[in-house]
């Protein structure tokens, strides 16, 4: 717990905080008594009365000390206030009367009680001195002896009495303000907050038109946006925001308008938007890269919590989404695929189809010969035999979404399920094994397996075109080769994807062929591989070699 107080305090107590309370005081207390100094200049230019030049003095000396931390950018609010009391008493010293005596004596304790906010130690000590050097304030001003000792004592025990009511209220603020840090810090949650005070102000120089008009006029003059954002100031930022962003332990959390890339561009841009607007708040995802060059995609919710007009505590929080855009975009992908799916399975089936209904027509007509006739029975049969291959796959492909996909495992004849599936195909090829063993699987789902591997071949591959296989330690083994150019890089991940397909002609596949032959070779205990090799492309089929076999 020490710790985490500790961690409190230096986060909380102050840079950030301390430098803006101290700035916003001076500020305020510089105005006041430019004010005040004026209105005596205007009245004794208008009464006449030389006193109130002297009276103007003490609030324009104050003025001065007030500016002057205000131009070398060291605005220390203690100080001031404290010099602001001794001042006050100074004047009244030189120019006071009977009349002035009691506001002056007001002001030195309430700025006195004033100062004791910004005390950052030694409260107790520090609260019995200025009393002490109050009692003495009257004798300072030179006022009988029975007049000074009750005015001093009532001027110490009022600062000690406000003094403490206002080290209460600061305590009780502190002690939300550390709550909040200590909150803010260990949130889960990736959170900054941001100065964007010379930001808007820079913007405000660069555009002067209809507020509604503020995101055109950002989206053609993007670097008025990065030049805003090297104004930016980051007021603190909590550990979750620095591991997300990648931000260097040793680095402080910089935003540098130049180096910036364009999704910080786009996120600054929709901050300065809402700004300009009025809204106080504003969401959106953007695409980023974060300080060690990574791309991710961020969800940010913007908050102006700003207690005044300048928008100086923007409190931003940010969400990892990268995994959720990746699910969106495989999920595009799937839907763009099923899209090319319906649009290949309807050429597909409607080719054999077509095929059937003309040449059953033809039948229907009559006037064909016997021979003529056989020939056309003969073609209705490849072409409904082509549409039962593609409902085959249809359905493993359907069943194996629903995990009820079966297979029969048994010895095989691997030659004859072989010269069924060429047959099938009827496909030339310029080299065959000779003679395969016997191997453990489905007969029927082998044949699926080697129609479909062939089929791929007939489609895409190159001109010399062979099957080879052997047996490698319990295993067989079938090669379909081709010299065609092949798929390589991304796609030969993708052509065993269900829908997929590495070729551009949509309607030159199912895109199921190529899954549904890995899924039943995985299914049997084989697998289907892809890979160049010299030149070729090769789709290698294992299955287990039956223990009856002569190889082994």
């Amino acid at each position: 717990m020490p710790n985490r107080i500790q961690v409190a305090e230096t986060i909380l107590g102050s840079p950030g905080d301390m430098e803006r309370l101290n700035k916003r005081v001076v500020r305020i207390g510089a105005a006041a008594a430019i004010f005040s100094a004026v209105l005596f200049l205007i009245v004794a230019l208008f009464t006449g009365e030389t006193g109130l030049y002297v009276q103007m003095v003490g609030p324009g000396l104050v003025a001065l000390l007030m500016l002057g931390q205000i131009w070398a950018g060291r605005e220390n609010a203690g100080i001031v206030l404290a010099g602001t009391a001794m001042i006050v008493v100074a004047a009244y010293a030189i120019v006071g009367d009977e009349s002035t005596l009691i506001p002056a004596a007001m002001g030195v304790v309430i700025i006195a009680s004033i100062a004791m906010l910004f005390a950052r130690t030694h409260h107790i000590i520090t609260t019995f001195v200025i009393g002490m050097a109050l009692l003495a304030v009257p004798f300072i001003w030179e006022l009988p002896t029975e007049d000074a000792v009750p005015l001093g004592a009532i001027m110490s025990v009022s600062f000690a009495f406000t003094s403490a009511i206002f080290y209460a209220v600061r305590n009780a603020a502190t002690t939300l303000n550390r709550r909040f840090q200590v909150i803010f810090e260990f949130s889960p949650m990736a959170a900054i907050e941001i100065d964007w005070t010379e930001a808007m102000e820079y913007v405000a120089s660069e555009f002067s038109g209809r507020k509604d008009r503020i995101r055109g006029f950002l989206g053609a003059y993007p670097d008025v946006v990065r030049n805003a954002a090297s104004l930016i100031r980051v007021v603190r930022t909590n550990q979750a925001a620095r591991d997300l962003l990648e931000v260097d332990a040793n680095n402080p959390f910089e935003i540098k308008g130049a180096k910036l890339s364009a999704g910080w561009v786009e996120g600054i841009a929709e901050v300065l938007i809402a700004l300009v607007e009025g809204r106080t708040e504003v969401e959106h995802e953007l695409q980023l890269t974060t300080f060690k060059g990574r791309q991710i995609w961020l969800s940010i919710r913007a908050v102006n919590v700003s207690t005044g007009d300048d928008p100086d505590g923007v409190l931003v929080a940010l969400a990892d989404v990268t995994h959720l855009k990746a699910k969106e975009d495989a999920m595009s992908e799937l839907i763009r695929s099923k899209d090319e799916f319906v649009a290949s399975i309807s050429h597909e089936l409607r080719t054999p189809l077509t095929a059937v209904v003309g040449l059953t027509s033809e039948m229907v007509e009559g006037g064909l010969g016997g021979a003529e006739r056989d020939e056309i029975i003969e073609l209705v049969a490849n072409q409904a035999q082509e549409m039962s291959h593609i409902i085959d796959d249809l359905l493993v492909a359907a069943r194996a979404g629903m995990g009820t996909v079966a297979v029969a495992l048994d010895t095989i004849d691997l030659n004859r399920e072989l010269q069924a599936a060429i047959d099938g195909v009827g496909l030339h090829l310029d080299e065959k094994p000779p003679r395969l063993p016997p191997a453990i699987g489905d007969g029927p789902r082998v044949r699926q397996i080697l129609r479909n591997l062939l089929t791929n071949l007939e489609r895409y591959g190159g001109t010399r075109r062979r099957v080879v296989g052997g047996v490698d330690g319990g295993r067989v083994w079938v090669e379909v080769r081709d010299d065609g150019a092949g798929v390589s890089g991304p796609d030969a991940n993708r052509i065993f994807e269900p829908y997929a397909s590495a070729h551009k002609n949509v309607s030159s596949s199912v895109g199921l062929g190529l899954s549904v032959a890995r899924q039943l070779a995985e299914l049997m205990g084989g697998s289907l591989t892809y890979q160049r090799e010299d030149g070729e492309s090769v789709f290698r089929l294992e299955l287990a070699l039956a223990k009856e076999s002569l190889f082994v």
